[in-house]
């Protein structure tokens, strides 16, 4: 693990593909069945998943299409406990619009570019903060999806609510 940068009681870490599932125990599951999808690759592709792989985790993740030239994702897919967690359908929204309804830090959106380009697994955790809705800690952590096995073209992410004391 790497600790890329602590902001307004947000952490930024980042992993490499081959991280032990074990040490993020809350995502193991899901961080074994995308590693499972490697194929001998760095990271897998979007196409190489099925609905059923995610049993249990459908909920919990959005599924994100990226691209470069600015740096920007829209949101593909968005489970249920996620749209529940912003209170709003997240299908299509974009960057600009995640930024729109909650306070986003320069930091994070640099991190997230640096991650897609290196694809690296990151993993954050902090106080989310939508606006108009009561502040919410959350866990998260976002693998990247390649189709061309350079950079991410697409990346999961899974939101865990927690409890948060610092």
């Amino acid at each position: 693990m790497t600790l890329w940068k602590t902001v307004d009681r947000w952490r930024y870490s980042y992993f490499d593909p081959d991280i032990d599932p074990q040490d993020l125990p809350v995502f193991s599951s899901l961080l074994e069945i995308w590693q499972s999808k490697r194929g001998g690759r760095k990271v897998p592709a979007w196409r190489d998943f099925d609905f059923y792989d995610f049993a249990g985790w459908h909920g919990k993740l959005t599924v994100y299409n990226i691209s470069y030239d600015p740096f920007d994702y829209v949101v593909r897919l968005s489970g249920t406990q996620v749209d529940q967690l912003y209170q709003r359908s997240m299908k299509g929204m974009t960057m600009a619009d995640m930024t729109g309804i909650a306070v986003q830090h320069v930091d994070a959106v640099e991190f997230y570019e640096m991650a897609c380009k290196n694809l690296y697994v990151t993993h954050t955790v902090g106080p989310l903060n939508v606006r108009e809705l009561d502040y919410k800690a959350v866990e998260y952590i976002e693998m990247p999806l390649s189709d061309d096995g350079v950079r991410a073209t697409h990346t999961m992410e899974a939101a865990i609510p927690i409890r948060f004391d610092s």
